[in-house]
């Protein structure tokens, strides 16, 4: 990897830092000092219970998928996108870092409000 990408990828985990102090509450937010990355250390110290992984590329095609979700959503409702490849079955979901905090009051209500039975075959009853 050559020095502009690790520069890159150094500024990328600092706004990635403030962004989750900011709107995740975590001021202990911040870049981890990396070696070489193999040792399962997370780009992000500070955020307890939570393994960061950062990633800054110059686009980002699946982020036109949530640019949509945002286009269509409702007002007040939280656009999120839920998606996953044909060969996987664990779904992903992707939201603005900004929003994850009224995506997490709105979960915790809605588990609060009832408990879905799950199938084995991820069929809700």
């Amino acid at each position: 990897m050559g020095k502009h990408s690790r520069q890159k990828g150094k500024r990328g985990e600092r706004e990635a830092a403030a962004q989750v102090a900011l709107h995740w509450g975590a001021v202990g937010a911040r870049r981890s000092v990396q070696f070489c990355g193999r040792a399962g250390d997370a780009d992000l110290t500070g955020v307890t219970g939570l393994h960061c992984e950062v990633k800054r590329y110059a686009r980002i095609a699946a982020l036109d998928w949530l640019e949509q979700a945002e286009m269509d959503s409702t007002d007040g409702a939280v656009p999120v996108v839920l998606c996953r490849e044909d060969c996987q079955t664990e779904w992903t979901l992707m939201l603005r870092v900004s929003q994850a905090p009224e995506f997490a009051r709105r979960l915790l209500a809605m588990l609060n409000e009832t408990k879905p039975v799950v199938e084995p075959d991820g069929e809700i009853e």
